[in-house]
């Protein structure tokens, strides 16, 4: 990773860090996931996946709601890189800033799918393997995902909230910044 690459992660690390702290009093609702999912749109996947690793770490280990100990940590930390691989895809096959000065309401649409089912892989990886580990059977996973369900809704409208609405314009003020950042 490039110098200026590794001061973005770790910015963002912060960023992600601090506003789930800020943001502790309304469950299932954080900016994480659409700053990993910029960080593999912006950065590549190697810089979303030091942002999930680090920011999990961090979070999940020093939470006043408790600790995510091991392995679950290592299992919050696969999922948040859905996120970070998505962005990346996206990247490749949409050119985000000029197809969102032609056509706004389809990169919203867009986005607002791809938060839906980063949320959902996200949930259900999470929910069954926290079921496995608690409950060791299979029961058990199918009794955390469903008990679930009402956080993940919560996760799952926030998140298209967010990638609809901030996410398309973070995006194109990065891409349009002249600065010395040098994306992916």
């Amino acid at each position: 990773m490039r110098t200026n690459t590794i001061a973005a992660v770790s910015i963002i690390t912060a960023i992600i860090v601090s506003s789930n702290y800020v943001l502790m009093g309304f469950p299932q609702i954080k900016l994480m996931d659409s700053m990993v999912f910029l960080t593999g749109y912006l950065f590549g996947v190697r810089a979303a996946v030091s942002v999930s690793i680090l920011s999990w770490l961090v979070y999940g280990s020093i939470n006043p709601l408790g600790t995510a100990g091991f392995p679950l940590i290592v299992v919050l930390m696969i999922g948040e890189m859905v996120y970070g691989i998505a962005g990346y895809i996206f990247r490749k096959y949409y050119k985000m800033p000029s197809k969102l000065k032609k056509n706004p309401i389809e990169m919203v649409m867009i986005l607002g799918c791809i938060s839906v089912i980063c949320t959902f892989v996200y949930d259900i990886w999470t929910n069954a393997i926290e079921g496995l580990i608690i409950f060791q059977s299979i029961d058990g996973i199918i009794l955390r995902i469903i008990t679930g369900i009402p956080f993940s809704i919560i996760h799952q409208l926030a998140n298209a909230v967010i990638f609809c609405f901030l996410v398309p314009v973070f995006i194109y003020m990065l891409t349009n910044l002249k600065t010395e950042i040098e994306f992916e």
